[in-house]
């Protein structure tokens, strides 16, 4: 998900003072912040993986694609990019 400008985080977009931590969702393997980011086209969620630092930026168009998704595809989604991640 992050090729898309509405996903990725450009250096401009890091975290700043004016975000708002959301909640942290958290399980046995992972756990991430979700902040309320503001930017100059509105409100995006900014996710930040507590364990890696790695970071998402998504806006609504993403959002909305995700409630899309049935299970088996958001665990084969999750599954690609876990494999996707791992070093060869």
């Amino acid at each position: 998900m992050n090729s898309s400008p509405s996903s990725s985080e450009a250096p401009s977009e890091a975290a700043h003072s004016e975000d708002i931590l959301l909640c942290r969702v958290s399980c046995e393997s992972a756990s991430v912040a979700v902040l309320l980011h503001p930017t100059g086209n509105g409100a995006r969620l900014l996710l930040v993986s507590e364990r890696t630092g790695g970071r998402a930026l998504l806006d609504a168009t993403v959002l909305d694609a995700l409630c899309a998704l049935t299970p088996s595809a958001a665990t084969a989604l999750v599954r690609s990019a876990v494999q996707e991640g791992t070093p060869a």
